[in-house]
């Protein structure tokens, strides 16, 4: 190795990442990993420890993977919006307390919209409950080495406690693409629809730079906005971690220099011996920083003006989106049909019911007067714990078609099926997360 291939490398290696368009050093945390070889390639204080906001999703959705790879769930398998899911706050697909939709579907939601009532949803229909799942979560990061992660929730919506890193999301990423290479394409997804709603992903790379393929961003105030982004070129796949930029233009561009500068080096010589992502040193940073006045303040408009900056980003044709970055390296805006999700309005499957949470859909009958109620967990084909016996479906009638059931409620099925429910509105300069 020459001179100049050892200064480049120590330049990478050491974290001194430039921006290429300007030239200026940038002080948020980034990583870029070799996906084949998990070797560190360039990195920036990758180990300083930082809010997650909606990259939490990608270890929600690692969780149920595991989920149903042990059997407990599958991707048909409905889960129920109960009370705790239907507050939280935008992002959201708001369905209204009771609905049903599956597992599948849901993971779409959680990916491209980055609905937070869907991820508590997941969460309670996996694990039973939100506190349960967060320690399957955590037991699940330390399983992988991400040291400086800790989750309390699975959507990602503000708490002090919920931290990680830029390494901890390339180990993640990392994760996803060796153990669950089957869920590839629903990171690639660029838009879904539910009834006459049309969602975008956030995520401006997947339309805009050539050979993205995944994953998901993520923004609160305190964290600024985030990106676990992966690519592949000439059969070569890179992750890209970006934490706090600025902007979502920003965040954007300083993507694209990453993938540029990384592609350029083959990976061999002094990168064959680089570290693997968990092997690099713990930051001597104390805590998380909180970038608010730069990501939120005043000037910009506040929090909402900044969630609806990097909602914008992937809306082609809005008068009011932001120009497209200047960069010549990314393409012109390439957009995909919309792919249909919504409310799970089929006979019934077996499911993990909550306590206390009507399922719109599939309510079971009233028993006849005189006769004392059976409880759902006493009825032939259950089991003592609640769950269904898949080989003894229930034989409960249909909601949306049983007459006895629908007395006084002529119009249920009809508004199920044509009148989607419309999203919360999210407060004015109080909403935190994009996703």
């Amino acid at each position: 190795m020459g001179i100049s291939d050892r200064v480049i490398a120590a330049t990478l290696v050491a974290g001194l990442t430039l921006g290429i368009a300007g030239g200026v050093a940038r002080a948020n945390p980034t990583i870029v990993v070799d996906a084949a070889t998990g070797r560190v390639l360039q990195q920036q204080d990758a180990t300083r420890p930082w809010y997650p906001a909606s990259l939490t999703k990608l270890m929600t959705a690692y969780t149920v993977f595991k989920a149903v790879k042990a059997g407990r769930v599958d991707l048909g398998t409905p889960i129920v919006i109960s009370p705790l899911a239907a507050k939280q706050a935008p992002s959201k697909m708001g369905y209204p307390v009771g609905t049903m939709i599956t597992i599948d579907d849901a993971l779409k939601m959680l990916i491209v919209h980055s609905a937070n009532d869907i991820a508590v949803a997941l969460a309670e229909g996996v694990s039973g409950s939100v506190d349960a799942f967060a320690a399957e979560m955590n037991a699940n990061s330390r399983a992988l080495g991400m040291a400086q992660s800790q989750w309390v929730n699975p959507n990602g919506l503000p708490d002090p406690r919920q931290i990680t890193s830029a390494r901890d999301m390339a180990v993640m990423a990392d994760a996803i693409i060796t153990q669950f290479p089957q869920y590839a394409s629903l990171f690639q997804i660029q838009t879904i629809q539910s009834g006459d709603r049309v969602m975008r992903t956030h995520n401006a790379l997947v339309y805009r730079y050539p050979g993205t393929d995944g994953m998901k961003t993520g923004f609160i105030c305190a964290a600024g906005f985030n990106v676990v982004a992966t690519a592949t070129r000439n059969g070569r796949k890179l992750i890209t971690v970006i934490m706090g930029s600025p902007t979502p233009k920003d965040r954007t561009n300083q993507a694209v220099s990453l993938f540029e500068a990384n592609y350029n080096n083959e990976g061999g010589g002094f990168f064959s011996k680089a570290p693997l992502a968990t092997q690099l040193p713990a930051s001597a940073y104390a805590g998380p920083a909180d970038i608010r006045d730069i990501a939120c303040s005043r000037k910009k408009g506040g929090s909402g003006a900044a969630e609806n900056a990097d909602t914008a980003e992937v809306l082609p044709g809005d008068a009011n989106a932001p120009a497209p970055p200047p960069s010549p390296l990314l393409s012109s805006w390439v957009t995909a049909p919309p792919i249909a999700v919504g409310p799970y309005l089929g006979p019934r499957r077996p499911l993990y019911k909550l306590a206390n949470t009507p399922i719109l859909a599939d309510l079971p009958p009233k028993p006849p007067k005189g006769k004392p109620a059976t409880k759902l967990a006493g009825k032939k084909g259950m089991t003592a714990t609640g769950y269904a016996d898949p080989g003894k479906p229930l034989a409960v009638p249909d909601q949306l078609t049983d007459p006895k059931l629908n007395k006084g409620r002529k119009n249920l099925k009809k508004t199920a099926e044509k009148k989607p429910a419309k999203p919360v509105k999210r407060p004015k300069h109080k909403a935190e997360s994009e996703g």
